[in-house]
């Protein structure tokens, strides 16, 4: 399947996961539009691009908890590369101090770009179909992260919107799958320098200081980012752990 000069919009684009993400989209031919609230990070993102790439990635800055600035984002989209074919919904937070932010960020954010995706993409609403690609997490899969019970709750939000969503009833309206992508532990400046950590305390950070060599590279989740894309069916979950990748 050739993703050449097709059209993806990545919230939470501009570090970690979704920075990742950006760079193989963009390697596979896409283009791409970055939504994130870190404008500067996603201005030094940009500039990093070969001016030969610059024609093929944008940025929008966009608080995913406001219907208005996502949708504001989408028509960018459509304005500049003229449609969308791929809906990633990345943006997360895990702050269980802030633990409605971490639910309107993770689970509310996510449902906004899951609507907007049907809407702007759906076949019954004039588009060609697509695809809508959420991040879960290992967490949303397997609750152990038992310090971060409100971050492993929204993640488990995105499972069960993924597989409610990813059916055979909307997708004969729609043309539109859903996926989720389920990464383990990945080594991003989120999860190590939050300025609210999630962990609870001091025994639960040495516990994820204590697994950093097991932590994904944010490369390797993107890479199981492009498996999805190009094989994942309607409803797939993909965990990704250190040790491989498989459909759960």
């Amino acid at each position: 399947m050739s993703f050449k000069d097709k059209v993806a919009i990545v919230t939470g684009g501009s570090q970690g996961i979704g920075r990742a993400y950006v760079s193989a989209l963009l390697n596979i031919g896409m283009k791409v539009c970055i939504c994130d609230v870190k404008e500067e990070l996603a201005k030094e993102f940009l500039e990093s691009f070969p001016t030969s790439e610059r024609n093929k990635v944008i940025f929008q800055k966009c608080e995913v908890t406001s219907p208005e600035e996502l949708r504001s984002a989408f028509e960018k989209v459509t304005s500049v590369f003229g449609g969308i074919d791929v809906v990633i919904n990345n943006a997360g937070i895990a702050d269980e101090q802030n633990w409605r932010r971490t639910i309107e960020v993770n689970f509310i954010g996510v449902v906004h770009g899951i609507k907007l995706g049907f809407e702007y993409m759906g076949k019954d609403r004039g588009g060609h179909g697509g695809q809508i690609i959420n991040t879960s997490s290992r967490s949303g899969i397997n609750p152990n992260v038992v310090w971060a019970p409100i971050y492993c709750a929204t993640k488990h939000g995105i499972v069960g919107l993924t597989r409610s969503y990813g059916n055979e009833y909307h997708f004969k309206k729609t043309g539109v799958v859903v996926k989720a992508i389920c990464p383990a532990y990945t080594d991003t400046e989120g999860l190590r320098t939050s300025p609210r950590p999630a962990f609870a305390d001091e025994e639960s950070k040495g516990s994820v200081a204590g697994e950093a060599e097991k932590f994904l590279k944010p490369e390797e989740v993107a890479q199981a980012l492009i498996q999805l894309l190009e094989d994942g069916k309607n409803g797939a979950l993909l965990l990704v752990e250190t040790d491989g990748v498989k459909y759960v």
